[in-house]
């Protein structure tokens, strides 16, 4: 029955189509008002919202869940319990420990500086499963083996441990040369993980040879994405998955969309011509602990319509199956472009403040050496900019110069600061744009 469950949701993910946008937006409006009528009346938090419309909810924040976890909940579990079942587990290296009842407990990684709990119960794992498959397989019939690069493993990554499909956790905290080993020897065809943990695998794997390299957790920059594809020579795609659900994916098109037949996403908009925006986002699946108009501190890059269209490698490796299908109707995402707590803010002409988007750096970067550069720009004052790097410390200052200058910020009053590369930990998130002055 369980691996019935898995293959109805992947079947569901892979091949439902929608004929318009309209269609979408239309039968996506159903779902929610379904979803907010049960949750409304199995939640005490939200039984007071009940028949009002998704818009005259209130915004959720990770404190404010946090807060009123107990009464949010459906299922009347107590914060602190899990809280204590999550960490054990994790400091025990023993994950079967985090399941209460049917219900799977986990821990935010708290890059944000507040570390938040997820559950998810026996049925919202065979439809995770299932659909997260549906997304990333490149074929549903030849044998799979999925490598899953993590700083903590889950009962809910191995829902899916059936027939040809086979996983293998890393366990990021052991010693490099032990993990590595075990990776050479799973040799998988798919390898998942964070874009830190994907580059230090690239860098020290000699044999590995997967079919796809899927980005996820951290920011996938364009200096990021270009050594992974010299190393590993195959497709490099991104998951944009967090405790608040698996909101977008590469798609079989090649380009990252929303996955909005299981979210809502409402923009809230950070500049002044809409390029970009961090998400408020509806799961319209999740009922333990329901995701409803929780605002994310995440920046997203709206997309350039006339980039928006299938090219390159990837589209043609998927060129019949896109033939048969309806058209493509989910919202394209320009790029995630890091967290709002680090946009650099830095003074502009006559007095003003002018805020430096994290994509446009990354960019600038990218264009500076046709080899990729590890590096973090660190905004540690009000004037002062920290450069980490092993060189081109003067290229990437001038190249920063010359963006801010087009930003109009006064960079008579901006100096810079040189310091050797990053030591990044697996175990930490990588930043490559950090504002420590604000944070």
């Amino acid at each position: 029955m369980e691996k019935l469950n898995i293959l109805r949701h992947l079947i569901m993910s892979r091949y439902r189509r929608f004929k318009s946008r309209a269609q979408l937006l239309n039968w996506q409006q159903q779902q929610i008002s379904k979803h907010l009528d049960w949750v409304t009346q199995h939640s005490l938090f939200y039984q007071a919202f009940r028949g009002k419309s998704l818009a005259e909810f209130p915004l959720m924040s990770k404190s404010l869940m946090m807060e009123h976890f107990n009464q949010l909940n459906t299922r009347q579990l107590d914060r602190d319990q899990l809280f204590d079942c999550a960490l054990r587990a994790e400091q025990e290296r023993d994950f079967s420990r985090s399941i209460c009842g049917d219900v799977t407990v986990g821990l935010s990684s708290g890059t944000s500086g507040q570390r938040g709990l997820f559950l998810a119960s026996q049925t919202e794992r065979h439809y995770w499963a299932g659909y997260i498959l549906g997304r990333l397989l490149p074929s549903l019939w030849a044998p799979q083996r999925i490598a899953l690069l993590l700083r903590a493993n889950s009962p809910l990554y191995q829902t899916v441990q059936r027939g040809h499909i086979r996983f293998h956790y890393v366990d990021l905290t052991q010693p490099l040369d032990q993990w590595m080993a075990e990776l050479t020897a799973f040799d998988p065809t798919l390898l998942v993980g964070s874009a830190q943990a994907l580059q230090l695998c690239a860098q020290e794997h000699r044999t590995l040879s997967p079919k796809l390299v899927v980005s996820g957790a951290e920011v996938l920059t364009p200096s990021d994405r270009a050594l992974l594809a010299t190393k590993f020579k195959c497709p490099i795609h991104e998951i944009y998955q967090c405790t608040e659900g698996f909101l977008a994916c590469t798609q079989r098109d090649g380009i990252m969309r929303w996955n909005e037949d299981i979210v809502h996403i409402e923009p809230h908009w950070l500049t002044p011509d809409k390029t970009h925006f961090s998400p408020i986002i509806t799961d319209f699946r999740r009922r333990t602990q329901p995701i409803i108009r929780y605002q994310l501190d995440d920046v997203i890059a709206v997309v350039d319509e006339q980039s928006d269209k299938c090219n390159g490698t990837q589209c043609a490796e998927n060129q019949l199956e896109i033939a048969h299908s309806s058209p493509v109707v989910f919202q394209a995402i320009g790029s995630i472009a890091g967290r709002t707590g680090d946009l650099l803010k830095l003074p502009g002409d006559n007095n003003t403040s002018v805020v430096v988007l994290s994509d446009l750096i990354y960019r600038t970067i990218s264009l500076i050496s046709d080899e990729p550069l590890d590096y973090r720009i660190s905004q540690i004052n009000k004037d002062c900019i920290q450069i980490e790097s092993d060189q081109r410390h003067e290229h990437i200052a001038k190249a920063l110069q010359q963006l801010f200058k087009q930003l109009h910020v006064d960079v008579s009053q901006v100096h810079f600061e040189y310091r050797p590369r990053p030591q990044w930990q697996p175990l930490t998130k990588q930043r490559r744009v950090v504002n420590q002055w604000l944070s």
